[in-house]
C-alpha cells in the first residue's frame, strides 16, 4: 500500500517552544503557504495556527460528550506559552470531567459573552429580518458601553448614564428608546437563565417620542417630483423613487424586488416577506406596471433595480431623492418613507375609504392608517365652510351672493 503523503513539504508535529515555533513561522513564510496548523508532540491537543503573514495564534483541542471541540487560547506575544499550556490543561481536565470548557461560570459572564452567545443566537433562530441593524447598533452604542461589564454589575444607573451620553451625542429620541430596548431584550434574557433578579434597563426614563410630522408631501408637489423623476439620466434609481410613489411600498420592499415577484399582466407584485413577517401582494396599477416594463431592457441579474455589483440590488438611493427633491421644489428635511405617507393621504383626499387605504398599505389595523394621514389644505377649507354654513346659514348665503 503506497505511503500517505505529508500535506505540506515541514513537520506539522514537534514539542511546542518559542524557538520551535518561530522557526516553523519562518518555514511557513517561507514557502508561501496560507495558513498551517500544528500539534504538539508533548501536551496532547494543544495546536498552534500559524499564518503566512507570521501570525501565531494558539488553540487548545478536547473531546466533550465524545465530538471533538477547540478553544482560542490567544495570540503568541499576547499571550505566552506557558500561559496557554496552563490554560490548555485546565480546559481538558474539565472536559474529562464533563463540564464544557466552553461554559464560562454565570456570574463571570459578561454582556459581550451574553449578547453574543445568548442574544444573537436567539434572534437567528427567529430568523430576525433586522438582525444586521440590531448588530450595528450594539458595535457602535450598546457595545463599547457595556461589552467588558459583567452581567451582575449592570445597574440601572449605569444604564441612566447610557442614555444621557446617547442625548449628549445628539441621537433622536426614538433612536435612543430603540437602543435601550435592544439593551433590555438582551438582559431579559439574563433573568431568564437566572444570572440576575431583575432587568437593570427597566424602567429608566426616556425621552419622549415625536414623529408625527406637520407637513407632507402634496399631490402637487408628487407631480413635481414625478415630472423630474421621469426625465433623471439615474433610470434605475428613478424607476424605484417612482414605483415606491406610485404604489405606497416601503423602500426595503423596493429594493428587495425581483422578476419572480412581479406578474405584469395580472398586475400584481408578490411581497415574499414583509415588514410583520407574512407575505403580502401590491395591487398595480397601468402607471405602476409601465415603470416597471422601463426596466426591461437593462435586466440583467434577478432583481427588478440592479446595483453596480453583478449579483447585487441598488443601494439606496437618498441622493437621488434629494436631488429631485430640489428639482421639483420641495424642501429639504423630507425622507423616502415620506412618499409612503404621501400615498396614503392622496388616496385619503381623493375619498377613497380608510379601509381600502389601509389594505392597501398593507398595515395591521386602520388606526395605523390613519396616523400616517394627513388632511389637505383644501379638505380642512372646505370642513370649515360646511360647518360655517350649518352654524350660520345667512353669512353662508351673503357669501353665495
Amino acid at each position: 500500500m503506497k505511503a500517505r503523503e505529508p500535506k505540506y513539504p515541514l513537520a506539522t508535529a514537534f514539542g511546542f517552544t518559542k524557538a520551535a515555533v518561530l522557526e516553523a513561522a519562518e518555514q511557513v513564510k517561507a514557502l508561501g503557504l496560507e495558513q498551517v496548523e500544528f500539534s504538539c508532540a508533548v501536551h496532547r491537543g494543544m495546536r498552534a495556527v500559524i499564518y503566512g503573514s507570521g501570525r501565531i495564534v494558539l488553540y487548545s483541542r478536547f473531546s466533550y460528550r465524545n465530538r471533538p471541540q477547540r478553544i482560542k487560547l490567544g495570540e503568541l506575544g499576547l499571550i505566552t506559552l506557558d500561559q496557554a499550556r496552563a490554560a490548555h490543561r485546565v480546559h481538558r481536565l474539565k472536559a474529562s470531567q464533563g463540564v464544557d470548557p466552553r461554559t464560562p461560570t454565570l456570574s463571570s459572564m459578561t454582556y459581550r459573552q451574553l449578547h453574543d452567545e445568548h442574544y444573537v443566537v436567539q434572534r437567528r433562530a427567529r430568523r430576525k429580518k433586522t438582525l444586521h441593524t440590531d448588530l450595528s447598533r450594539h458595535a457602535n452604542w450598546v457595545g463599547p458601553e457595556f461589552d467588558a461589564k459583567r452581567v451582575v454589575d449592570i445597574t440601572k444607573t449605569d444604564v441612566s448614564r447610557f442614555v444621557l451620553r446617547m442625548q449628549e451625542a445628539g441621537l433622536a429620541p426614538a433612536t435612543i428608546r430603540t437602543t435601550v430596548g435592544q439593551l433590555k431584550a438582551t438582559l431579559d434574557i439574563a433573568v431568564e437563565l437566572e444570572i440576575v433578579s431583575r432587568n437593570a434597563a427597566k424602567g429608566v426614563g426616556l425621552p419622549e417620542v415625536n414623529n408625527r410630522r406637520t407637513e407632507f408631501i402634496t399631490v402637487s408637489q408628487m407631480q413635481a417630483f414625478m415630472a423630474a423623476a421621469r426625465t433623471s439620466d439615474q433610470l434605475v434609481g428613478s424607476r424605484l423613487l417612482m414605483l415606491l410613489a406610485l404604489t405606497g411600498a416601503r423602500l426595503g420592499e423596493g429594493l428587495a424586488a425581483k422578476w419572480a415577484d412581479v406578474d405584469l399582466d395580472g398586475g400584481l407584485w408578490r411581497l415574499p416577506t414583509q415588514k410583520s413577517g407574512k407575505p403580502g401582494v401590491i395591487h398595480l396599477s397601468d402607471a405602476a406596471k409601465a415603470v416597471i416594463r422601463e426596466l426591461i431592457p437593462v435586466r440583467r441579474n434577478e432583481w427588478i433595480f440592479p446595483g453596480m455589483r453583478k449579483n447585487d440590488h441598488l443601494a439606496r438611493p437618498i441622493r437621488l431623492f434629494r436631488k429631485l427633491c430640489r428639482q421639483a421644489g420641495i424642501s429639504d428635511g423630507f425622507r423616502i418613507h415620506d412618499s409612503r405617507h404621501g400615498w396614503i393621504s392622496a388616496g385619503i383626499y381623493a375619498g377613497i375609504p380608510l379601509e381600502i387605504m389601509s389594505q392597501g398599505a398593507r398595515h395591521a389595523s386602520p388606526v395605523t392608517t390613519r396616523i400616517y394621514s394627513h388632511a389637505h389644505k383644501e379638505s380642512l377649507m372646505a370642513a370649515q365652510e360646511t360647518i360655517a354654513g350649518l352654524f350660520m346659514p345667512e353669512s353662508a348665503a351673503a357669501a353665495v351672493d
